[in-house]
């Protein structure tokens, strides 16, 4: 949903979905998201478009295994260390959505370019099985669970193309995290993600000059 800057419009409504990859930065691994949002325009704002959105990180698993070797006093390898990890995360944002680049396309609709700034929060859960073995063969193992709270704050850039069927749209954003680990306090950048997405208005087009 492309708006252009005129505090007379009537209130615009979009629905849509989206989904992409991220680069994770608290777990360090790459993430795949998928989420649904909701945009409208508010005339106190005229120049901005509000969005609301949640997603999900569908679980990824991360397996890992250490082996010890020694020579003496004949070489032995053994494996040492399996580490088996689960993690899995949703999450809730409010942005604001900054046009600042615009083009006439057909039919009155419009596409462009914008700013998004906002807020998310993120509630994480990580699932860790621990698994230890001596070189005389003794065992030990744990079990893990840890639950995070997110708090982020994100900005970044987007692309919008919009026609009778709907508009596709390209984003990426970048987070400063504080997920209540320790030092650092902030994470920055907490994540960086690339999102693909389709947005249907229900807003009738703008007519397009003669």
């Amino acid at each position: 949903l492309f708006l252009v800057y005129t505090a007379s419009a009537n209130a615009q409504v979009a629905f849509g979905l989206f989904g992409g990859i991220s680069e994770d930065r608290l777990w360090q691994t790459e993430l795949a998201h998928v989420g649904v949002l909701g945009e409208f325009r508010v005339r106190h704002v005229p120049g901005a478009v509000f969005r609301g959105s949640i997603w999900m990180n569908p679980e990824r698993t991360r397996y890992t295994e250490v082996y010890g070797y020694v020579e003496e006093p004949a070489p032995h390898q053994w494996l040492a260390l399996v580490i088996d990890e689960r993690m899995r995360a949703i999450g809730a944002a409010v942005d604001l959505k900054f046009p600042f680049e615009y083009n006439a396309c057909l039919d009155g609709y419009y596409k462009g370019t914008y700013v998004l700034v906002g807020l998310s929060y993120a509630q994480r859960w990580h699932t860790i099985d621990r698994w230890e073995q001596e070189r005389d063969g003794r065992t030990r193992s744990f079990h893990v669970n840890k639950l995070i709270s997110e708090p982020m704050v994100r900005a970044g850039f987007g692309g919008e193309w919009n026609f009778k069927w709907g508009g596709p749209f390209v984003e990426g954003l970048v987070t400063v995290s504080a997920p209540g680990l320790g030092a650092p306090a902030l994470r920055f950048p907490g994540a960086v993600t690339l999102s693909i997405g389709y947005r249907y208005s229900f807003a009738k087009p703008l007519e397009v000059a003669p």
